[in-house]
Formats: C-alpha cells, sequence, structure tokens
C-alpha cells in the first residue's frame, strides 16, 4: 500500500510539472521570425493585433517555363520569374503590446503565395467604427482575382463568409462599403460592384452593379490603390 502511494505521488508530482512546462513549451515553439507575412490590423473599437502567417511545410521557387514542381510554371498567376513560396501555413496573433502569441485555429493548406504580385494585402480603414481587412489572394484567370477575407473580432481573428471577386482590387468608399472592379474581355467592358460589409456575421452583400466601356489602360490607371 505505501509502495502504491509512493508511486501514486510520483506520478502527480510529474503531472503537475508537465503540466506547467508544456505551455511554455508550446509558446516557445510559435517563432514569428519564421512568418511569411506579417501584418498589424485595427479590429472595429481600433485595437491593434499583429497577425502572422507561419509555414508548417513550405518550399520556394521562382516562375519559371522550365518549372520544377508543377507551381511555379509560368501561366496567368505567375510570370516568369516571380519569387513564390508554396506550402501549408497557419494564422498567428497577439495583441498588440502582449507577448503572447495565440494560434487562430485558421490553417491555409496547398497555397501558393506569389510574392513579387503581392497575393496577400491588407486593406486599411479610412472609417471609425470599421476594422481592417487582411486578404489572401489567389488568381482566377488572366484578369481575375478572388481574396479570402480575414478581420480581427472580439479578440480573435474571424474569415468572412464570403470573398472579393474583382480584377482591380478594392477600393474602401465608406464605412464598411468596398467597391471593385471587374473586366470581361469577351464585352470589352468593366464591371463596377458596390459591396457593405457586415462585420458580426462576416457577409459581403452586393448592392449595385454598374457596366462601363472605357479606356482599359487608362481605367487602370485612374483606378484609387486602397490596399497595402
Amino acid at each position: 500500500m505505501k509502495i502504491l502511494s509512493k508511486s501514486l505521488a510520483i506520478l502527480l508530482s510529474l503531472f503537475f510539472v508537465l503540466s506547467a512546462f508544456i505551455p511554455q513549451t508550446h509558446a516557445a515553439t510559435v517563432n514569428i521570425k519564421k512568418s511569411r507575412v506579417s501584418y498589424t490590423l485595427k479590429d472595429s473599437n481600433g485595437v491593434k493585433y499583429s497577425i502572422y502567417m507561419i509555414p508548417t511545410s513550405e518550399q520556394k521557387a521562382k516562375g519559371s517555363f522550365n518549372d520544377k514542381y508543377g507551381w511555379d510554371s509560368v501561366w496567368a498567376g505567375v510570370s516568369e520569374g516571380d519569387t513564390l513560396y508554396h506550402g501549408n501555413y497557419k494564422l498567428y496573433m497577439s495583441k498588440l503590446g502582449s507577448k503572447s502569441v495565440i494560434y487562430t485555429g485558421i490553417q491555409i493548406n496547398d497555397y501558393t503565395y506569389n510574392e513579387s504580385r503581392k497575393m496577400i494585402y491588407s486593406l486599411p480603414s479610412k472609417y471609425k467604427g470599421q476594422p481592417d481587412l487582411f486578404i489572401i489572394a489567389e488568381t482566377e484567370s488572366s484578369n481575375f482575382e478572388s481574396g479570402s477575407i480575414y478581420y480581427a473580432l472580439n479578440g480573435k481573428l474571424k474569415k468572412a463568409k464570403d470573398s472579393f471577386g474583382y480584377t482591380l482590387r478594392p477600393q474602401n468608399i465608406g464605412k464598411n462599403l468596398f467597391r471593385t472592379a471587374g473586366y470581361n474581355n469577351a464585352d470589352g467592358k468593366w464591371y463596377i460592384g458596390d459591396y457593405k460589409f457586415n462585420v458580426a456575421t462576416g457577409q459581403l452583400s452586393e448592392t449595385q452593379m454598374l457596366s462601363k466601356r472605357v479606356n482599359l489602360d487608362s481605367f487602370v490607371k485612374s483606378w484609387r490603390k486602397d490596399w497595402r
């Protein structure tokens, strides 16, 4: 009985020691220096958070006609010589000024990041009570991108239910209001869409769509660049 009690005491001691040690070990494994991209985002209340996209597996390559991996081949989404990273990633966040780096539970798998085209970017808020947006974009065709939307809400990183689709990246035209432009090379028209973003639900609702036939180059040059 004494032997059993002694063994139990040893096991309990080990349990408490390990319990205290494991969280520190886990925190130490979050090396933010390895983050592929890092951004500072404000939530609707102006509270700032650092966002880190840390690879769990990753390869680097240059865009090439003689591709090595397949994902580094030249096509609409890759030009020759573009700097590319491909792999699986986890998103972490930390309240500005805090030493605690928290895993958000969000994973981005099998993603090719074209650094040369800055396919990950932010849309800083221009209005009080509006959060900054963090966009992870992908090329869909020769003149079209889709951008998944992430933002800070109540101390957590949330993914919006809807994505931006565009040729020219979104402009911020009002509080939680955005405008995109898509070019249809079949009819030579620009389709300009206005959207309202619901922060609470993560929904992006179209409010109007206009079509214009304008000069391609002049329209692109006149488009305001709100993204960073």
